[in-house]
Parts: structure tokens; C-alpha cells; sequence
């Protein structure tokens, strides 16, 4: 257990307010223990029958709690969106369940429900949303000229790498021939 006068985010649990976790706990069981849903058809209801619940018991949808709804975990989840070990079909039906959290958190996160630290860290840890971007990524099959050395640059441009010097690189940038990808 933690300590109750400590200032660590995990010391909240121990201020949470009478009754929480009865309440949450006897939520969470009502979802827990159905099996793995055998068919499409009964993924497709346990599914609709999870939001049904998270809209009755006024409890916030979330890939965890999808997955207890389930019998499953995260892992299953991750391999069911990505095709493994199901069919086309079953893949579509867990997208679409996700995709219909992710919303969810967008919406919730864009309309200022829920504080930006936590929108920012579900949607990056949860959505895969991100704050960088890479060259490489916008650039498909080319090599950025900041991602090559000068030499590399100079064979490029057919300079004599032998009288190329660290001076050079910004000029061989700026080349109107070579198109750079955006900075």
C-alpha cells in the first residue's frame, strides 16, 4: 500500500471518494465472465451490448473495459485489429469498436470534458496519435537531403567530394533542382 501523505499520482487512490470502488467494482463484475464470444454475429451483440452498458450505467467506454466485456485481453484485442488469428470480418467488427472509443475520446477531449493532459496521453497511448513529424514519413521511398551526409549529397549533385567542405551543405539544400520536403 502507499503512503496516504505522499504526493505521487498513485496516492489518489487512497482519496478517492466513499464508495468509488464498490460502485466501480460491481460495475466492472456485470461486464466480466461471459467467455470469449464464439461467432461474428455474438461479437457483434457482446459489442453492442457493452456500449448499451457503458450508456445505461453512465460509464465511460474504454479499450480495457471493452476487453473484460469480452473475456479478452489487450493483446487479443491488438492482434483481432490487426488480423491475426481471425477473419476479415471479426477484424472489421473489433476496428469498429475501437474506432468507435477513439471518437468517443476525441469528442470528449475536443469539446474540454476532460482535462488536456489525459486527452493528450489516451489518444497518444490509446489512439496513436503523435506530436512529431518525420521526414521519412511524408516522403515515401526518398531519402531526405538532411538525412544524408554531405558526401552523399555531393555524389547527389556529381561535386567532387574531396573539395566539399561543412560550408557547403546549405548551399547543396537549396538546390532548385532537388525538391526538399517541407520543413
Amino acid at each position: 500500500m502507499s503512503n496516504k501523505i505522499s504526493n505521487y499520482p498513485t496516492n489518489q487512490l487512497n482519496k478517492l471518494p466513499a464508495g468509488t470502488c464498490a460502485d466501480t467494482i460491481s460495475c466492472l463484475r456485470d461486464l466480466a465472465d461471459k467467455g470469449k464470444p464464439e461467432t461474428e454475429e455474438e461479437l457483434k451483440q457482446r459489442i453492442d451490448d457493452y456500449f448499451q452498458f457503458c450508456v445505461e450505467r453512465d460509464v465511460r467506454c474504454g479499450i480495457e473495459s471493452l476487453c473484460l466485456s469480452l473475456s479478452i485481453t489487450r493483446t487479443t484485442l491488438f492482434n483481432w485489429c490487426n488480423g491475426r488469428g481471425c477473419s476479415k470480418e471479426w477484424q472489421e467488427i473489433c476496428q469498429n469498436a475501437k474506432q468507435f472509443i477513439l471518437t468517443f475520446l476525441e469528442q470528449v477531449s475536443m469539446s474540454g470534458k476532460l482535462n488536456p493532459a489525459t486527452s493528450i496521453f489516451l489518444l497518444k497511448n490509446v489512439g496513436g496519435y503523435k506530436d512529431s513529424v518525420s521526414f521519412e514519413d511524408m516522403v515515401p521511398g526518398q531519402t531526405p537531403l538532411r538525412a544524408m551526409s554531405p558526401i552523399e549529397i555531393a555524389r547527389l549533385y556529381n561535386t567532387p567530394t574531396d573539395v566539399l567542405t561543412a560550408a557547403d551543405l546549405p548551399k547543396l539544400n537549396n538546390l532548385p533542382d532537388v525538391e526538399l520536403p517541407p520543413t
